[in-house]
């Protein structure tokens, strides 16, 4: 599990806890050696932990000034090539490595208002870096989001590598059933090993709950602790598949619940609980991709709010041209500007004289006005093919999951042209969402 490791001095017990509470606050998983810890077991331990960090936080004081090991933890980061956030606590003079490695970049303090505030924004930008979140999504239905989210991104596990979390968000959860079997994923859903345990507290966070799956008119706001990732997801590479780590939360069709909802408070703090257990869930995985269905409701604001960047499907015609208008209409409209996320458009299912027409003129920007925005500078470069290979279909009885991609299927005519579609397109996602270091 990925964490931001905090440095600091042995006199720095009180700002070394109000950082910590402000990060674990905001979802932000972070690791710090107790005060005094010096044993060659403890440096053991804090140099694996710096190892496995997304970023380092130092608290800048006379304290850690004077830390030999401080130095030292600051050192191995700079050898690692770790991004650096100095916060300073107090306003002792720089020396040392913190004179010569901090001055430049020291611009956050406690003393400033609004400091610790801005210290979580820069590690919570620092953590999605590390993990971005995408959601498939377009407000017209049938144009293949379940197609792109278990194709295109099963094809990015194989071939970047990283370990990838799918997320079922649309009540007809046909992500999930693209991998299992009905009756498998209603059994799942039925333990509450399934997204509603991301809204709200259920029988995965304490036997006892009564799940909220079975209580249509209530929402439950009672707070409740991170899962262990374990107990939630379904490793869609285990046993005999080609290795990986491709994983999935199911859906279910009781997350529709929340359509009905009038209760605002209580969807709001649901809301902040699905997006404090997405950015909890950054730390153990590289990459997440949420599965969305194609209306605009409250699951629709809730990945929008969790998104780095939409990926939009669309069919080479004028029906979803519309819902992509759609689309970018409530990014803009319901979207707040500091978490809206990027919009790019992926052609799927072209067909060679669909090529030549509608899509060459969407690229050239005819399409432009009737979409309500620059069209031809979100869309992809790279275009999914119409063919049966990506049809989606049910796994038969006692199949593997991971033999429903079809990066691992055997033979077959046209396959190859498929496969190399699908990395193209996964290859340029990827360098729209990790951006090279500056």
């Amino acid at each position: 599990m990925s964490h931001a490791f905090l440095v600091h001095g042995p006199k720095d017990v009180d700002s070394l806890l109000a950082v910590h509470e402000a990060l674990r606050t905001a979802g932000i998983p972070d690791w710090y050696d107790p005060p005094g810890a010096d044993t060659d077991e403890s440096k053991a331990t804090i140099a694996a932990a710096i190892d496995k960090a997304f970023c380092m936080i130092v608290l800048v004081s006379a304290s850690s000034i004077r830390s030999r090991e401080a130095q030292a933890q600051i050192e191995r980061a700079i050898d690692r090539g770790l991004t650096i956030i100095p916060f300073r606590v107090d306003n002792a003079r720089l020396s040392g490595i913190f004179k010569k490695e901090l001055a430049s970049t020291l611009r956050l303090a406690m003393m400033d208002e609004g400091g610790l505030e801005k210290l979580v924004a820069a590690a919570r930008a620092r953590y999605r870096r590390k993990c971005p979140v995408i959601s498939v999504m377009n407000l017209k239905g049938g144009v293949g989001k379940t197609t792109i989210t278990s194709q295109v991104f099963g094809v990015w596990q194989m071939a970047i590598g990283g370990r990838v979390l799918l997320i079922d968000l649309d009540p007809q959860y046909n992500l999930t059933q693209t991998f299992f079997d009905m009756e498998t994923a209603d059994q799942s859903a039925a333990r509450d090993k399934s997204v509603i345990s991301l809204f709200e507290k259920s029988r995965l966070h304490a036997p006892d709950t009564p799940s909220p799956a079975d209580r249509w008119s209530e929402l439950t706001t009672e707070p409740f602790s991170p899962p262990d990732p374990a107990a939630i997801v379904h490793p869609l590479m285990a046993g005999d598949g080609p290795g990986g780590v491709l994983d999935l939360i199911s859906g279910q069709f009781e997350i529709s619940k929340y359509a009905f909802a009038t209760d605002a408070a209580a969807l709001a703090s649901i809301r902040n609980n699905f997006l404090r257990m997405v950015d909890h869930l950054r730390s153990t995985y590289d990459l997440i991709v949420l599965d969305t269905n194609p209306n605009a409701t409250f699951l629709t604001k809730c990945a929008l709010e969790a998104t780095d960047r939409v990926i939009a499907p669309m069919h080479p015609d004028m029906y979803s041209l519309r819902g992509v208008r759609l689309l970018n209409h409530v990014l803009q409209a319901q979207i707040a500007e500091d978490v809206r996320p990027e919009l790019s458009v992926m052609f799927n299912r072209v067909s060679r004289n669909e090529q030549s027409a509608f899509e060459a003129d969407a690229r050239n920007g005819a399409h432009d006005q009737r979409a309500g925005f620059n069209l031809s500078e979100s869309l992809l470069q790279n275009a999914i093919p119409k063919s049966g290979h990506l049809d989606v279909r049910s796994p038969q009885e006692g199949e593997a999951p991971w033999k429903s991609l079809v990066i691992h299927k055997g033979r077959g005519g046209g396959l190859k042209a498929v496969r190399e579609a699908l990395k193209a397109s996964a290859t340029e996602i990827h360098t729209l969402v990790t951006p090279a270091e500056t």
